[in-house]
């Protein structure tokens, strides 16, 4: 990730954080701090690389509102979520991304909710903004740091891109499989 950001530069952290995020962002404010992009630059292309990430996500959620909501998952959760989203309110989305794994269900649950949609790009840039330059600033202050966790993550990265192949080729295989079975009992 670091090469690539060496190379690509702001369209690397675009594209990475509208893809990962948190990581992508340390590692720009560490590839600003060894002077290859400038970090206000590489903080206004995470931002805006999250603002789109969001987008898509928060379109996806009133497209498909109807169907989130007859989920299982969403129906057994809705109660608990109702109660948090009435206590802080649109303000949620702003926040969302400085709690992790809420930021995809907070933009869903706001989108469901039929948020207007000024409202929304109006907080989720906000959050955006300050999201990318404090994981930006946190990068470029603590490089040497965020060069020994990047290393660590680079470790993990290899083994977990493989169980999620393998998770990949079992779940394929079982519906295969499913199919298989399904098809042998209709004949």
């Amino acid at each position: 990730m670091e090469a690539l950001l060496e190379q690509w530069g702001l369209a690397a952290v675009f594209l990475g954080v509208f893809v990962e995020g948190d990581v992508v962002m340390l590692l720009a404010g560490v590839v600003a701090h060894l002077g290859f992009t400038d970090l206000p630059a590489a903080v206004m292309a995470g931002a805006l690389g999250g603002f789109a990430s969001d987008f898509a996500w928060f379109a996806v959620g009133r497209w498909q509102s109807d169907r989130v909501r007859n989920m299982r998952i969403y129906r057994r959760a809705e109660p608990v979520i109702m109660k948090l989203a009435d206590r802080m309110g649109p303000w949620q989305v702003m926040l969302c991304r400085f709690v992790y794994g809420t930021r995809v269900p907070t933009i869903i649950l706001w989108a469901v909710r039929r948020l207007p949609l000024p409202r929304f790009l109006a907080l989720d840039l906000a959050g955006c903004v300050l999201w990318a330059s404090a994981f930006g600033c946190v990068g470029y202050l603590l490089s040497g740091s965020a060069a020994l966790i990047v290393g660590e993550v680079k470790r993990a990265e290899h083994w977990l891109l493989g169980a999620v192949a393998v998770a990949i080729v079992v779940v394929l295989g079982l519906k295969a499989l499913a199919g298989w079975q399904r098809r042998r009992a209709s004949r």
